[in-house]
């Protein structure tokens, strides 16, 4: 029975969207719904997490994370070893694997794979925008010795390869599948995971089917079907009347009242992730670290998280998550102060000769995001916050892909975004987006920001193989970042999910990994 509160709660959301129809569902069919569709299967071009999810259940890496930590564990590969110089890398392929086309995986396979991800010039990408490149530039070459075995010969030394190897872009794809379909790989895609490709209807539905033969054995599921529903209304609806039988990216006060909510599960996990503003450091006057400090202040970071996540997150200081190694702790937050805020505008108005009141852009994804469930709340408040201080800014709001588009190319002012962990290194977010080497039309540093000290830093932080010696390399670049305010940290949530009670043996993860391979429905043999 639906609570009085949810009733009143979908009501409210109603009136942003209307809803769509979900599939027909056989019975151990899991139908999954999100926020939008996917832009590619091809796991070289991905960049949002709705398009992750459909990969990480069509794809195997060499390595892989836990079921329900960061740690790294075989997969296709079964052991692997490094030299004592750390340059060296051999790697031992899982025997008997073959890709859902029935084409063998060997040594061949791999390197295929992995040279289409770094290669600047490879005969068989058919889009060059390959967001996580640059974490795979550290290859300087791959041989195969034999049909089993692939050496990594790296650049440099480096602590976060074997991570990024567990990583969704380092997905080994079939190079039959991929020559024969060429740019049509992206929407016909050939891996090795739990499921296979079925079929993708644009806009309505992508269905996956059990992969017979994984190496890890049949998933339980006969199918996963993952539905696109814009609407968080909509989706809610469809989950309380067993339309759908999981969804995620919902607004927290709804997912309170779906706890209550008989036949329905809502799990909680600790979430490596952060929202955060954005601000194009190359356009005056955001290029002003007083304006940027300004903007800093006039935000109420308590007051959002109870406008825009009803309590369910926690202030953000860093732009690394409190929850994982290597958070500067040391770091105090600015405070929230409109007098000084208005007053170090007025000063930077004074020195730069701008007008105030400032009239700036903020940009803004329609849809939601794991670590922003209600971006067009955030940007209301965000907005309100800032018009205390002399700036007035128009809200843009974009489908995500058009949103994150424009805000790699630089071509925003303010924007909102944030960024979940992909291998649970502080690497990860502050070199993949805060670095020099990431400002590029596909580059994940949005806010072009360059400071050669942090840069040295983070590069040292890649060389060095020690824990003990790189942390305080990691706690430096914070300190340097926090000075600078290239972005302005917002909070941190938990990972939180809604599914039919039904559902057994799936855990959230902390890198909010969506792998349906142990799922299973608690009344299907």
């Amino acid at each position: 029975m639906l609570t009085r509160r949810l009733v009143l709660l979908l009501a409210c959301l109603l009136l942003i969207g209307c809803g769509s129809r979900a599939p027909s569902k056989p019975r151990n069919t899991l139908i999954y719904g999100r926020g939008e569709d996917s832009k590619t299967l091809d796991p070289i071009n991905a960049e949002t997490g709705e398009t992750v999810k459909v990969l990480l259940n069509l794809y195997d890496t060499l390595v892989a994370f836990a079921d329900e930590t960061m740690d790294i564990e075989p997969s296709l590969a079964t052991s692997w070893e490094t030299s004592e110089d750390g340059l060296t890398w051999t790697f031992h392929l899982r025997e008997g694997v073959r890709f859902h086309d029935d084409t063998p995986v060997d040594a061949e396979a791999v390197i295929f794979s992995l040279n289409r991800l770094r290669q600047d010039e490879h005969p068989h990408v058919s889009d060059p925008a390959r967001p996580y490149k640059p974490n795979f530039k550290v290859i300087d070459k791959l041989t195969a010795t034999d049909s089993r075995t692939v050496v990594f010969t790296l650049r440099e030394p480096n602590a976060v390869f074997l991570n990024n190897l567990a990583m969704f872009p380092a997905g080994i794809v079939s190079p039959t599948a991929v020559k024969k379909h060429g740019k049509g790989f992206s929407t016909n895609p050939v891996g090795t995971g739990p499921f296979r490709f079925e079929r993708w209807i644009r806009g309505q539905q992508i269905v996956l089917a059990a992969n017979e033969d994984h190496w890890r054995g049949r998933p339980h599921l006969d199918r996963v079907v993952f539905v696109p529903v814009a609407e968080s209304a909509t989706r809610i609806q469809q989950l309380v009347r067993g339309e759908i039988h999981m969804a995620d990216n919902l607004p927290p006060a709804a997912l309170d009242e779906l706890a209550k909510t008989p036949g329905l599960t809502v799990p909680e996990e600790i979430s490596m992730n952060v929202a955060y503003l954005a601000l194009q450091t190359d356009i005056p006057p955001l290029d002003d670290v007083r304006v940027r400090n300004a903007i800093a202040m006039a935000l109420d970071k308590q007051a959002l998280i109870r406008v825009g996540y009803a309590g369910h997150a926690e202030a953000a200081i860093n732009l690394l998550p409190k929850a994982m190694w290597g958070h500067n702790d040391e770091i105090k937050d600015r405070p929230f102060d409109v007098e000084v805020s208005r007053k170090l505008l007025q000063e930077a108005a004074a020195d730069k000769k701008f007008q105030l009141p400032l009239a700036l852009g903020l940009a803004v994804m329609s849809e939601p995001r794991p670590y922003m469930e209600q971006p067009l709340q955030v940007a209301a408040f965000v907005k309100d916050s800032l018009a205390a201080i002399g700036i007035n800014l128009t809200i843009e709001p974009k489908p995500s892909d058009m949103h994150f588009a424009r805000m790699m190319r630089g071509d925003y002012q303010i924007g909102l975004t944030g960024w979940t962990t992909d291998n649970g290194d502080p690497d990860n977010f502050l070199y993949s987006l805060l670095d020099p080497d990431n400002i590029s039309e596909s580059g994940n540093n949005m806010s072009h920001y360059r400071n050669e000290k942090v840069h040295d830093l983070l590069l040292a932080g890649q060389r060095e193989l020690d824990p003990d010696k790189r942390l305080p390399l990691y706690l430096r670049a914070q300190e340097l970042i926090f000075a600078d305010a290239p972005v302005i940290p917002l909070v941190s949530t938990k990972q939180r999910a809604a599914h039919t009670s039904r559902i057994k043996d799936y855990r959230l993860h902390p890198a909010m990994l969506i792998r349906l391979r142990k799922a299973r429905f608690e009344d299907v043999p």
